[in-house]
């Protein structure tokens, strides 16, 4: 069945509001693989798994920066997410890299480079809604997988600058970096994905009273704790 974007959203928003605190959790604690699975397949599923990937589609609504910054502890695997993000980006990135210059022959050519595309994505996303965070906190990179992770970055920025790949990891290391324009860009990012001006669900067009709309009911009880 194709939806059209409008009713995309509006799915997309629903399945946040409901379900967001578990999807995190599950990214957190990926269900094994059988035993005879290898070890790569093990590593890469750290980060290549369907948690990941829902994350990333929903991370443009509003419920997901406001599950970030919440403070109840129903939310507080958010707080972890950049560090989990990025020490799993350290202990598969050479893998991933091996894979994109040499492409297994079971996967197509582009494969590793748009798994790591979507990663990366959702970790400038989470960097943004962070961007106020005090550089010694907890939530942020520590020093001991930054330096390896901007020099993973730094590489496939190079090497793929004509791609949307190379694009992110320029984004994403400028973050981490503290580059000042790019950082005025990521303000505005930030306000926007806190819909500080109008309601972010789908079709309301409300701009008072933006802890939920009466056309949110459906998510009201979940929302409650995030306003």
């Amino acid at each position: 069945m194709n939806l059209t974007q409008f009713q995309q959203d509006a799915l997309f928003s629903q399945f946040a509001a409901l379900y967001l605190p578990a999807l995190v959790d599950r990214f957190f604690e990926v269900p094994p693989l059988p035993p005879n699975a290898s070890r790569d397949q093990v590593e890469e599923l750290k980060l290549n798994n369907a948690y990941a990937e829902m994350m990333g589609a929903i991370s443009h609504t509003p419920f997901f920066t406001k599950y970030l910054r919440s403070n109840k502890p129903v939310a507080a695997g958010g707080k972890l997410l950049i560090r989990t993000i990025a020490q799993r980006l350290v202990e598969v990135g050479p893998t991933w890299d091996r894979k994109m210059l040499h492409p297994p022959t079971d996967r197509p050519e582009d494969y590793y480079g748009g798994i790591a595309a979507t990663v990366i994505q959702l970790l400038s996303t989470v960097l943004a809604a962070f961007i106020k965070e005090p550089s010694n906190s907890p939530i942020h990179v520590s020093t001991e997988v930054k330096a390896p992770l901007i020099a993973l970055l730094r590489k496939w920025e190079r090497r793929y600058r004509v791609k949307d790949l190379g694009c992110i990891c320029n984004r994403a290391r400028n973050q981490l970096q503290g580059q000042a324009d790019l950082l005025r860009i990521t303000q505005e990012m930030r306000r926007s994905l806190k819909n500080w001006a109008v309601c972010g669900l789908p079709g309301c067009e409300s701009k008072a009273n933006l802890k939920v709309c009466s056309r949110s009911v459906t998510i009201l009880n979940f929302n409650f704790f995030l306003c």
